[in-house]
């Protein structure tokens, strides 16, 4: 049975306003991420790759125990 993982985005959001990334062209532009992905890892529309989870957690100052929720969680319902 394959596992499947869902982006908390509500999390990473809040994470993205507390650290002053009011807009997702800021976020983008200061972790090198294209903002074209990054709206769509935002919206729940797509996963992001372990280089660009690599980026948003370095960028965001993520805790790795903090990232592990959020990137992988099984809890979340899958649409």
């Amino acid at each position: 049975m394959k596992e499947t993982f869902k982006t908390d985005v509500t999390t990473l959001k809040k994470i993205m306003i507390d650290k002053g990334y009011e807009k997702t062209i800021d976020l983008a532009r200061a972790s090198k991420i294209d903002r074209t992905t990054l709206g769509k890892i935002l919206k729940g529309k797509a996963q992001p790759s372990s280089d660009v989870m690599y980026k948003l957690v370095a960028t965001l100052e993520i805790p790795p125990h903090i990232a592990g929720d959020i990137f992988f969680s099984y809890n979340l319902r899958i649409a």
